[in-house]
């Protein structure tokens, strides 16, 4: 063999030996990259919340015909269509309330739909319970998807209400899938139709999960129905859980204004729709393997429009066509007629509210109503033209000062659907019911719970108020109670004119140390009650209560006034303070120039043996100046009657009042009676009571008064004057009722 063939040979080799090297090298990658594909898992979330029922589609703020369970269908079939095995779909609660025709077969529509689009699991929100504890019992047996409910209990054995997780399979992952309701969905859960509900914790019960067989799993999911606010502190608290997905935040108030998707620093996700079936949330998650731990490589969260471009699904949307048919027949049934037409029906509405309520003020928001006028015959399909969103009626308690700030803010809404209509409240004026406004008092008003919840912003957080459902009754169910009670309606039919009487009581009880000084010439005076006592420092007792019934006619008052303190002088006791007065006073009206009349009694608790109780009773009239609801002065005719020396005085009392409140529980006052009378004698006396409260505790205050009593008259030609200093500890509380 040459040389040029052994050159050949050996090239032929070297080619060989190369490709081989080659093809391995490329194997090798190749299981690489596989090896590496199969530790990836991709899967996909489905979610929903806040479906609230609504099976057809319905306005979203300016564009209508959003939503409905028909496009929802079709999306997602369309979107597990490739990737069944990977694709989870879950809601985030309230699902099944609270729309009329999901309410005609208590929710049984929504779960065969439910059903059918292959939902994995469902979180129970408030909504859920609408129609009753059994109800959802029935419902959640017909799911063909698991209901979860991690701490809701039901007594008396404080049982789990529904599976409290559920692990389940897909993209090669174990996942838990964890329920958690709200605390606060007890104050709008009907506890007639659901009773003996509890909810735990969701902190506590959620550790307890996660430190379990939950815990264990791939990837930890909680569904959870709650504010945004305690579905942030719940993520933020548990970092270990990977996605939370939530209903309940509320309804937006301007569109695209509510927030969807929130990463924390922990890694952890929370996303939510804006609800009422608009918007489909997809979530879309990479996942990988890493030496025994799951790590999220990749989250893309996004909402996709369910707009009117979306097909419907035609089984469902017949499905849906036949409840409607079985609704419309309900809903043409015939409730009433008007005798006129009542144009102003979102006032109307208001001052019903207010009427069935029993409060002193209602507020509604314009777009709870559609604009519409009654006329003629009213149907149920009329209610449910008229009432836009059906929300359970409340009473909450506000201050005047909230009140207020709530109509300044409606007046500058540029939205017409967020301004405030008001019943009992003349926000022009500042009157309630024919009264001024007083900022610090509290006021009864009847809401939806929409808006005393928070709705467009006109409670903040700050000013959160409790809530009582009032009987549990919807505006909607108010309504077609009122019309079957007045089949031949009248704007004013059932409905309240005017304001609502209302009475009113705030007390005090101190104890004090009572520095009290007299000039002699008080001796002299052992008739007149306000001067009884002696120069002492003693300990004292002080009772005032103060009762008022507010009409819009007019005021009753009745103030009842006492004072009592001892000192032992040698083998005897001593009265330092000795007092007991009462004042009775009605005024006609709230005017700040109105007439009045009035009786006042004077008297003391104990006599020397052998005397008489001194008394004094005093009628009056005239005209009561008001220049701020505590601030004012009455000018009047008087006369006097002493009952023990039976004489009579006529004469001009001047009685001014002064009240300041700076700061809640912080109060100034001074209340003064100035009388000059003559016939059986002439008579010169003033009685001056001055106060100041400092809060320190609840209904506990530092207190401090400094009285002045000064009496003249014909009879004993001298001036009489007493002065009282009391430094001591006030217990106040009040009470309002209608």
């Amino acid at each position: 063999m040459n040389r040029l063939e052994l050159r050949l040979n050996r090239g032929r080799h070297t080619v060989w030996w190369r490709t081989l090297l080659a093809v391995l090298i490329w194997s090798v990658v190749c299981w690489s990259r596989t090896v590496a594909a199969e530790s990836e898992h991709r899967l996909t979330i489905l979610h929903t919340n806040d479906l609230l029922g609504r099976l057809l589609p319905e306005p979203y703020f300016d564009e209508a015909d959003w939503g409905g369970f028909a496009r929802l269908a079709y999306l997602i079939a369309e979107q597990r269509s490739t990737r069944a095995d990977s694709v989870l779909i879950v809601d985030g609660g309230d699902a099944l309330g609270d729309s009329p025709l999901a309410g005609m077969d208590a929710g049984r529509m929504v779960v065969r739909l439910m059903n059918g689009m292959g939902y994995d699991a469902l979180a129970v929100g408030n909504h859920e319970f609408d129609y009753g504890l059994d109800s959802l019992r029935i419902r959640a047996s017909e799911a063909n998807f698991n209901v979860l409910s991690a701490n809701v209990r039901v007594a008396p054995d404080s049982t789990a209400l529904f599976a409290p997780f559920v692990l389940v399979e897909r993209a090669g992952l174990q996942i838990a899938l964890i329920g958690l309701l709200s605390p606060q969905a007890l104050k709008v859960i009907n506890p007639v139709k659901n009773p003996a509900l509890n909810i735990d914790d969701p902190h506590l019960v959620l550790k307890t999960l996660l430190e379990g067989p939950a815990g264990r799993a791939d990837l930890q999911v909680i569904l959870v129905h709650m504010s945004a606010q305690e579905a942030r502190d719940l993520v933020r608290a548990f970092p270990q859980v990977d996605l939370c997905i939530a209903g309940g935040f509320g309804r937006e108030t301007r569109r695209g204004a509510g927030e969807h998707v929130v990463r924390f620093a922990g890694g952890g996700y929370l996303v939510t729709t804006p609800g009422w079936g608009t918007f489909l949330g997809r979530v879309d998650m990479t996942v990988r393997r890493e030496e025994g731990r799951v790590v999220l490589v990749d989250v893309q969260p996004r909402l996709v429009p369910i707009s009117p471009e979306v097909p419907q699904d035609q089984t469902v949307a017949s499905l849906i066509d036949q409840q409607q048919e079985t609704a419309q027949r309900v809903q043409q049934q015939q409730l009433g007629n008007t005798k006129e037409p009542i144009e102003d029906a979102a006032q109307w509405v208001a001052d019903l509210i207010r009427t069935r309520l029993n409060t002193e003020v209602s507020v509604i928001n314009q777009g709870t109503l559609r604009s519409l006028t009654l006329d003629g015959a009213i149907q149920l399909e009329t209610l449910a033209n008229l009432v836009r969103y059906d929300d359970v009626l409340v009473r909450v308690e506000v201050l005047g000062s909230q009140l207020k700030a709530m109509a300044d803010s409606s007046a500058k809404r540029p939205s017409r659907s967020q301004r405030l209509v008001f019943s009992g409240y003349d926000v022009q004026i500042s009157l309630i019911g024919g009264r001024p406004l007083v900022p610090e008092e509290k006021y009864q008003v009847a809401t939806t719970s929409y808006l005393a919840s928070g709705g467009d912003d006109y409670w903040t957080k700050k000013e959160a108020i409790d809530m009582a459902s009032a009987d549990w009754i919807t505006l909607k169910q108010m309504l077609e109670e009122h019309i079957r009670k007045y089949p031949n309606l009248g704007r004013w039919d059932g409905v309240r004119q005017g304001g609502r009487s209302v009475w009113k009581n705030s007390t005090k009880l101190n104890g004090s140390l009572s520095h009290t000084t007299l000039d002699a010439s008080a001796s002299r005076y052992s008739g007149v009650s306000f001067l009884g006592g002696h120069d002492a420092l003693a300990w004292n007792g002080q009772f005032e209560s103060r009762t008022s019934y507010l009409s819009q006619r007019g005021t009753l008052v009745a103030l009842l006034r006492s004072g009592f303190g001892q000192l032992r002088a040698r083998s005897s006791l001593r009265e330092a303070v000795d007092r007991l007065e009462g004042d009775v006073l009605y005024t006609w009206s709230q005017r700040r120039l109105a007439p009045f009349l009035g009786l006042d009694i004077n008297t003391v608790w104990t006599a020397a043996s052998g005397e008489k109780h001194p008394l004094a009773l005093r009628f009056k009239g005239g005209l009561h100046k008001k220049w701020a609801p505590d601030t004012g002065v009455r000018v009047g005719l008087a006369m006097e009657r002493d009952q023990v020396q039976a004489t009579n005085v006529m004469g001009l009392e001047i009685a001014p009042e002064y009240k300041e409140e700076w700061r809640p529980g912080n109060v100034a006052s001074s209340q003064a009676k100035f009388f000059w009378g003559v016939r059986q004698r002439s008579t010169l006396s003033l009685q001056n009571f001055n106060c100041l409260r400092i809060r320190l505790l609840g209904n506990l205050a530092f207190t401090l008064d400094a009285n002045l009593f000064l009496h003249r008259d014909s009879q004993v030609q001298a001036l009489a004057v007493k002065s009282e200093l009391q430094v001591g500890l006030g217990y106040a509380w009040s009470e309002k009722w209608l």
